[in-house]
């Protein structure tokens, strides 16, 4: 474990660490390239696509504890999966701010727009940024890893 990883992962609460280590190796194996940076709240630690080269998910420290980002950018492929996660992740999504460029506003001129998916047969237009941003939970563990694999086509 290099140095950069191990003061994220020391950071990573012990509950959730096995997960995050697994996620881990599952990434690099795929060619997933991790990049660690210190934020004001903690460390953010992004993975790379190994299809796109675009950022794939990352992991961002809030007070209520690690959260983790998901750019889940084939997501209108995947109604079945949307269909069994969890309760409280599909509470998120539908929380989540709508895309603005996707719902005839503006953004910011670097956006690339937003999602458009279904779940649970209801069209939803989200910020890509906020859609998919989950807390670390062990209810949240297996559907996590379900689009993550999905996104980088590895079922």
């Amino acid at each position: 474990m290099d140095e950069e990883f191990a003061q994220f992962f020391n950071d990573v609460p012990t509950k959730d660490q096995a997960f995050v280590s697994e996620l881990d190796v599952f990434l690099l194996e795929k060619g997933s390239k991790r990049t660690i940076k210190a934020a004001k709240s903690g460390y953010v630690t992004s993975y790379t696509s190994p299809k796109t080269k675009k950022i794939l998910l990352n992991y961002v420290f809030r007070k209520t504890g690690v959260k983790i980002r998901i750019y889940a950018q084939n997501v209108e492929k995947y109604d079945e999966l949307l269909a069994d996660i969890p309760d409280n992740m599909k509470k998120d999504i539908i929380k989540a701010g709508d895309c603005k460029k996707l719902t005839g506003g503006k953004c910011s001129s670097i956006c690339t727009g937003g999602y458009i998916f279904q779940m649970d047969n209801v069209e939803y237009r989200k910020c890509k940024n906020m859609a998919f941003f989950h807390s670390l939970t062990e209810e949240n563990y297996d559907a996590i890893l379900g689009i993550i694999k999905s996104e980088i086509g590895k079922n």
